[in-house]
C-alpha cells in the first residue's frame, strides 16, 4: 500500500485513543526486537502487515523473504540483544490510522566467525566477532480494521558499527540460567509462583 502525506511531528497522546495508539505501537516495536534475539521468527513476522516493505541495510523487501534473510544471518549468531531507546511516535493528524515512530537501537551480537557476519564477512576471518551497531529505526505503522497496529513500512538509518575486543568479555558459568536463542529460553518457561509452582 502506498501511503504520502507529510511525516507527523511526534508528541505526547491527546486523546485516550492516542495513548491506546502509543502504547500498541511501542508493543509491536519491542516485539520486533523479542523475536529476533529469540529467532521467534514468526513472532518478527506478526510486526508487519503483509504488504509491508522493509529497507535494511543489504536488504530490501517484503516480511517474508525479510525474515528468511535473518534466518540466513542469524544461523551463526550466538548471542543477540537489541535495546531499544528514544522511541518517539507522531500519530498523522490527516488520518489518524497512520503514525510514524523512531527508534534509537544498540544492537549487540557475537557471532562464531566474523565470515559469517554482514558487516565483517570481508574480513574471511575465522574468530569469534563480537560488534555492535548503532541504527534508527523510521517506521510507518498502520492501524488495520481486525488486525490493529503494525509496520506498513521501515527503513534502518546506520549511525556506526563497532568491533568490540574478545579479551573485554568474561565467559558465563555454564550451570548459570544463560540465555538462548530458542523457545528453551526462560522467556518461554511456564508461569510460576513462590518456588517454582506454576500460576494459576
Amino acid at each position: 500500500m502506498t501511503v504520502s502525506m507529510p511525516a507527523p511531528i511526534a508528541s505526547g497522546p491527546a486523546t485516550v485513543e492516542q495513548m491506546l495508539a502509543h502504547a500498541q505501537i511501542y508493543s509491536v516495536l519491542v516485539a520486533y526486537c523479542q523475536g529476533v534475539d529469540r529467532r521467534d521468527w514468526a513472532h518478527v513476522l506478526s510486526c508487519y502487515h503483509d504488504d509491508a516493505h522493509e529497507s535494511h541495510g543489504q536488504f530490501v523487501g517484503n516480511p517474508v523473504d525479510f525474515v528468511e534473510w535473518l534466518k540466513a544471518n542469524h544461523e551463526h549468531v550466538t548471542s543477540s540483544m537489541h535495546v531499544l531507546s528514544n522511541v518517539s511516535i507522531g500519530i498523522a493528524p490527516e488520518d489518524e490510522r497512520f503514525a510514524r515512530a523512531e527508534s534509537y537501537c544498540l544492537s549487540h551480537k557475537e557471532v562464531a566467525a566474523a565470515k559469517d557476519d554482514t558487516f565483517f564477512h570481508k574480513t574471511g576471518d575465522d574468530q569469534p566477532l563480537r560488534r555492535t551497531v548503532a541504527c534508527r529505526y523510521i517506521d510507518t505503522f498502520e492501524n488495520r480494521d481486525g488486525i490493529g497496529w503494525r509496520i506498513l513500512s521501515r527503513s534502518v538509518a546506520f549511525e556506526w558499527v563497532r568491533r568490540e575486543p574478545g579479551e573485554l568479555y568474561y565467559p558465563l558459568e555454564p550451570e548459570m540460567d544463560n540465555a538462548r536463542r530458542d523457545r528453551t529460553d526462560l522467556l518461554y518457561v511456564p508461569l510460576a509462583g513462590p518456588r517454582g509452582t506454576v500460576a494459576r
